[in-house]
This record gives structure tokens, C-alpha cells and sequence, in this order.
């Protein structure tokens, strides 16, 4: 995961790039909207292209994939 937060990357955040990012981390986009606090739904939709992600998410979820704060999270089940 290094290099998450290139400043390019959070001016345009690519619904590829937070699809590529939540399976690098091993999450389901159930575990990845929980770890930032919003619905599976608005997960869906960052990774679809239909609403875009705000940067401050996109910052949350990298500091905590990369400080090992999703480790512990249930992979298979939703929260």
C-alpha cells in the first residue's frame, strides 16, 4: 500500500485506484465502508464511478490499511 497517498492521487481518486486499494488491503466493501464510517451503498457507488470519493475519506482509509487498524477487521462478514 505504499505510496496510498501521492497528492495526485487525492485530487482524482479513480474508482479503479479505491477498488485496487480495498483488495490490496484484503477487505470486502463491506469491511472498507465500515472502516471509514459510511455504507456499504457509498462504498459501492466510490467503486462503480457513480458519486466520487472525497479526499478525506480516501486519506482515512489509507491511514488506517496502513497503520494495520483494518488487520483485525472480519473479512468475510459485515460488522
Amino acid at each position: 500500500m505504499a505510496g496510498l497517498l501521492r497528492a495526485a492521487d487525492v485530487e482524482g481518486i479513480s474508482p479503479r485506484a479505491i477498488r485496487q486499494a480495498r483488495l490490496d488491503a484484503g477487505l470486502t466493501q463491506v469491511s472498507a465502508a465500515s472502516l471509514v464510517h459510511v455504507t456499504p451503498l457509498t462504498w459501492k457507488r466510490w467503486e462503480s464511478g457513480d458519486r466520487t470519493m472525497h479526499p478525506a475519506f480516501w486519506e482515512l482509509f489509507a491511514l488506517k490499511v496502513e497503520s494495520g487498524i483494518s488487520s483485525g477487521m472480519n473479512r468475510d462478514e459485515p460488522k
